[in-house]
């Protein structure tokens, strides 16, 4: 099993370093199979084949996540820049029609095509991912690039908003407009974060 494992992993179209990480993870995925099978009693070998499942599915499913993991912080920080400034000028500068749901589903569809490649694939790892030791918090998630991006989009259109109202209030500007989409985002983020924090937990204790 294990030498039918690295030919196939030394066939997948991912990066090199990348190889032994996921070869290291299936490895250990069959390792856990044979043992769970050895407790319940029956063949270890089948039960491994079992949780491998079909390997031509599997080289179809890591090729295309495996580039997503290239993603840097910095880059996914670079992305929420973007993002943000293209929403915070369109809601300041935008017409009525930026006003109603159709500006809240126009800023969320922005923050989806600036996201990173397959960025929920991300944040579901990252928020599966071991537990480690803050300087603030006892204990959290890493924080990887899917998370960086994530509050990038919420925090920094709200920095833009409060400069220009500051900006125009010593303008002489007093009247204070924000939209409601200026809080699509928020919603739509956390939303993400709590759902699939939810699932993670359920998953960690199963």
């Amino acid at each position: 099993m294990q030498a039918e494992l690295e030919r196939f992993v030394a066939s997948l179209a991912i990066p090199a370093d990348r190889k032994a990480v996921v070869l290291a993870e299936l490895l250990d995925h069959v390792a856990s199979a044979r043992e769970a099978a050895d407790r319940e009693g029956r063949e270890p070998e089948a039960a491994a084949r079992e949780a491998l499942g079909n390997l031509e599915l599997l080289r179809r499913s890591l090729e295309a996540i495996e580039p997503a993991f290239r993603i840097t912080r910095l880059h996914a920080m670079a992305r929420g820049l973007v993002a943000s400034l293209i929403v915070a000028v369109l809601l300041d500068q935008g017409v009525s029609a930026m006003r109603g749901a159709v500006g809240a589903a126009a800023v969320i569809a922005i923050a989806v095509a600036c996201a990173p490649p397959r960025v929920f694939d991300l944040l579901r790892a990252e928020l599966r991912a071991q537990r480690v030791r803050g300087t603030v918090l006892a204990r959290g998630v890493p924080i990887g690039p899917a998370i960086v991006y994530a509050f990038t989009v919420m925090a920094v259109p709200v920095v833009v908003w409060t400069g220009l109202i500051f900006y125009r209030g010593f303008q002489g500007v007093t009247d204070v407009d924000v939209p409601i989409p200026a809080f699509a985002i928020v919603a739509a983020v956390w939303l993400v974060l709590v759902v699939e924090g939810v699932k993670a937990r359920r998953e960690a204790t199963v």
